[in-house]
């Protein structure tokens, strides 16, 4: 998992994020932090957050849930192969307007960009706001599900979570 960016791109990306976190007005905010989850007291496990269904923010599982989706997706339980190999299709890839970090997206399962870094081009899932991942691999046959007790301040993935994912993928 290495981020290789020439000159001082990666410079000038960090600024506009760090700006974009600092500025109330900015659409990583509006997007983000409407309402904003870490003012409630409970933070995402606030009861209120719990009962919107609030999409890509309100998913509940355990590590064992998520990875076992994933197990399902490549086994073939949930979906026919067929389906998913036209779901984790890149279909975006680039700038993301909110992020302001380059993403790649399938049909809702992110594939590996800078905002989902991934040992495995073959990867796909998802990462969660304060450093969750859930993700699956065909090729490899593998399902992987990271939760945490406590919620980090990362907006997508950490670095104790990509360790983790870089050690399953170093084992196999």
């Amino acid at each position: 998992m290495r981020i290789v960016e020439t000159g001082n791109r990666t410079q000038d990306v960090l600024a506009e994020v760090q700006r974009a976190a600092l500025d109330p007005a900015s659409l990583m905010n509006r997007a983000l932090g409407n309402p904003a989850m870490h003012r409630l007291k409970g933070g995402a496990n606030h009861p209120v957050i719990l009962r919107a269904g609030w999409p890509a923010a309100g998913l509940v599982t355990t590590a064992r849930g998520l990875a076992g989706f994933y197990r399902g997706l490549i086994a073939g339980d949930l979906l026919r192969p067929e389906t998913l190999r036209d779901a984790l299709r890149p279909r975006v890839h680039g700038p993301d307007k909110v992020l302001l970090l380059n993403t790649s997206f399938g049909l809702g399962f992110m594939r590996p960009s800078l905002t989902f870094l991934m040992p495995s081009k073959t990867a796909f899932g998802h990462s969660g706001m304060g450093g969750a991942i859930g993700l699956g691999d065909p090729e490899r046959g593998l399902a992987i599900g990271y939760v945490m007790n406590r919620m980090a301040d990362a907006l997508t993935g950490n670095l104790r979570g990509m360790r983790l994912v870089q050690a399953v993928y170093d084992s196999v």
